[in-house]
């Protein structure tokens, strides 16, 4: 229970009232669920577009991809027919991102001939084009487009050996299956996806299904058609003897919204029993980040051969299906907001993708509860901790070229905690306004966002100037560690001052955070107050309306730190009572004695004849304050005559502590 006890701060000295705001306003003044394969990284990384001056020539405006998928030979034949525009005068040439390994047919449209560098598809142009132009390419491939080490397009099997295909590109499998511009910084305004199979099996992937159609050799054609803007790596397929149902979100009550599923069939009725929660999931995230972005399409969950999952647009990918698999199914859920509304514009900014996809996870927890807890606050926290992420390394990402330093588990959990910590800073109200004004800021949404775009939101919603938050956050490894000790001096009986000393002992940088200190009252009571710590060494004086009997720093958590309390001598010497109530009593009597020990310490009670009358075990511990009840009565449930009584501590380890009980009948 908070007690709403009103304290005033002092320091150096001086009265200063501290609300939220202002504390805010100075803060300036001085292995979740892992994408990606790490045994793909390769040398031609280094050669990516992420440095190739070749992207800034132009933008992808659109893909009609054909694929026919022979399963057995596990072979494609392949078409792409892409619209570019140029962005600048004079082009005459494009280079797309391709995999060497697959054979190119032919080129047709603007591309007159074609040139294979590495990775690169060079397309010779039929003409020079200037700024703003329209350009329209054919190319005709085929191959198998599974690269060893690569998880980007994998021919597999399903359980019951039925061969099955699959793809994930993040971050740079695209290219391995379709030539593109392989770049999350450029998405196609939409796309066109058509997937022709052997009978007995069906195509799942992004958008919205229009048609299938029948050749004369029993093949069928899947036509999936992409409206929003869309991402290489978040286009996808499955494709195979699919167990495939379907269900309706209602997100209002004259709407609904087609829910999507595709599983092994021997999955087909868990799949159907644990996602009927989607719902759920989908109304807890559009309740903190807005409607569900592409309402018009659908959103849907596909099994794949992979462990973990992938937020492919629309249509997740999943490698399980049942209990236990809730927090995936809503961070790649969380995904279709942070990472497909929006999307990182560099792989170095990809926490705005994993970040608030775990953090998605958290506020899950506070809406439906987590490990028992009922909703709300405590089960948010809870969630949190399960996040708590103390390694090495920065959030933004120096080396974007290894797999394992863009996925690392730092951008998830530690990413997650900086929102958290952000909404602290922020305070709710501001905080997720910001979230859905990032979401729907017409500058970037369904586009591609930087870092700085999402702290310019957040400063203009809060009013706040958050440069020093995200530099300590994104910027330096670890976290602080913050040493702590208080100590209480009273003037008279309501002239109570605690004084706390505060230190950073960390070697990196200097944070600058809020931080709650929590007071704990004999009487079971507490009180919360916030001060701005500023400095590797800060002292505050504090003003209280009662003695406190124990202090803690942050007790909800809201920084990712280590805290230590280097406990002053008040309460290192051992055991000491800190009061006897009512005394005299006419029988019964509480007693509180103070200690840090794990272990409890049992009391015993004499009379004035050194006559054994009764032991006690505390009855209630609130934190160093432990509370015994005796009832007046002896061992043998006798009442006791009235006298004087001796109670005293029983410990090996300390000396022992007497105090006197007067009885009055």
């Amino acid at each position: 229970m908070r007690i709403a006890t009103r304290i005033l701060i002092l320091i150096a000295a001086t009265v200063l009232s501290l609300n939220a705001q202002e504390v805010n306003s100075k803060l300036n003044t001085t292995e979740r669920y892992y994408k990606g394969d790490y045994r793909q990284a390769r040398s031609f990384l280094h050669k990516s577009f992420e440095t190739d001056l070749q992207r800034e020539k132009f933008d992808a405006v659109y893909y009609r991809l054909r694929f026919k998928i022979d399963l057995v030979n596990r072979e494609i034949n392949g078409h792409a027919a892409e619209k570019f525009v140029s962005l600048q005068d004079d082009l005459q040439q494009l280079s797309l991102d391709f995999n060497s390994q697959l054979k190119v047919d032919s080129v047709g449209g603007a591309a007159v001939s074609y040139d294979r560098s590495e990775e690169f598809l060079i397309l010779k142009l039929d003409r020079a084009y200037s700024k703003g132009q329209e350009i329209n390419v054919e190319i005709y491939y085929s191959g198998n487009p599974q690269r060893e080490g690569s998880i980007a397009f994998v021919f597999d099997r399903m359980p019951d050996e039925s061969p099955f295909v699959w793809t994930l590109s993040e971050p740079y499998g695209a290219r391995n299956w379709f030539p593109c511009k392989d770049t999350p910084a450029d998405k196609a305004d939409s796309a066109d996806i058509f997937v022709t199979v052997p009978e007995g099996n069906i195509v799942g992937s992004n958008g919205t299904l229009k048609g299938v159609f029948t050749d004369d050799e029993n093949r069928k054609t899947f036509h999936w058609q992409v409206r929003y803007p869309i991402a290489t790596y978040l286009i996808s397929i499955v494709a195979g003897p699919y167990a495939h149902f379907q269900d309706y979100y209602h997100y209002s009550d004259s709407d609904s919204m087609l829910l999507d599923y595709y599983v092994f069939p021997e999955n087909l009725n868990t799949a159907q029993f644990y996602f009927d929660d989607m719902g759920d999931y989908l109304d807890a995230l559009s309740f903190y980040f807005g409607p569900y972005p592409f309402l018009k399409e659908k959103y849907g969950m596909a099994q794949f051969g992979w462990g973990g999952g992938m937020e492919h647009q629309t249509l997740t990918s999943i490698g399980r299906v049942g209990a236990g698999w809730t927090f995936l199914y809503v961070h790649e859920l969380g995904h279709q907001w942070f990472g497909d509304q929006v999307t990182c514009a560099s792989w170095r900014d990809i926490w705005l993708n994993e970040g608030f996809a775990s953090y998605s996870e958290a506020l899950y927890a506070e809406w439906a509860g987590f490990n028992g807890i009922e909703p709300g606050a405590e089960a948010y926290h809870s969630y949190m901790n399960t996040q708590y992420f103390t390694d090495d390394g920065t959030i933004l990402i120096s080396d974007t070229t290894t797999f394992s330093s863009i996925f690392g588990r730092i951008v998830y959990d530690k990413g997650s905690w900086v929102l958290h910590m952000l909404r602290r800073v922020m305070g709710d109200e501001s905080f997720f306004e910001a979230l859905k004004s990032y979401l729907n800021d017409p500058r970037w949404t369904y586009g591609s966002v930087r870092t700085e775009n999402f702290e310019e939101v957040c400063e203009k919603v809060s009013g706040l100037d958050l440069s020093a938050f995200f530099d300590q956050w994104l910027n330096y490894p670890f976290y602080p560690k913050y040493e702590y000790q208080w100590i209480v001096t009273q003037n008279s009986a309501d002239n109570i001052i605690a004084e706390v000393t505060i230190k950073q002992t960390q070697t990196q940088t200097l944070y600058v955070m809020p931080l709650d200190l929590k007071f704990i009252f004999s009487d079971g009571s507490d009180s919360i107050l916030t001060v701005l710590n500023d400095q590797f060494t800060r002292d505050y004086r504090i003003r209280l309306f009662k003695e406190p009997v124990a202090m803690i720093l942050d007790p909800e958590n809201w920084v990712l730190k280590e805290a230590v309390e280097n406990q002053v001598e008040r309460f290192v010497e051992g055991v000491e009572f800190n009061r006897i109530y009512p005394n005299p009593s006419h029988g019964e009597v509480w007693i509180e004695l103070i200690h840090w020990q794990k272990e409890e310490i049992p009391l015993e009670i004499y009379d004035v004849s050194g006559r054994f009358i009764r032991r006690l075990e505390p009855v209630r511990k609130i934190y160093n304050l432990h509370s015994y009840f005796w009832n007046g009565r002896n061992e043998l449930g006798q009442k006791v005559s009235g006298g004087i009584y001796f109670v005293r501590t029983v410990s090996d380890k300390f000396s022992v502590k007497v105090q006197k009980i007067v009885i009055v009948h």
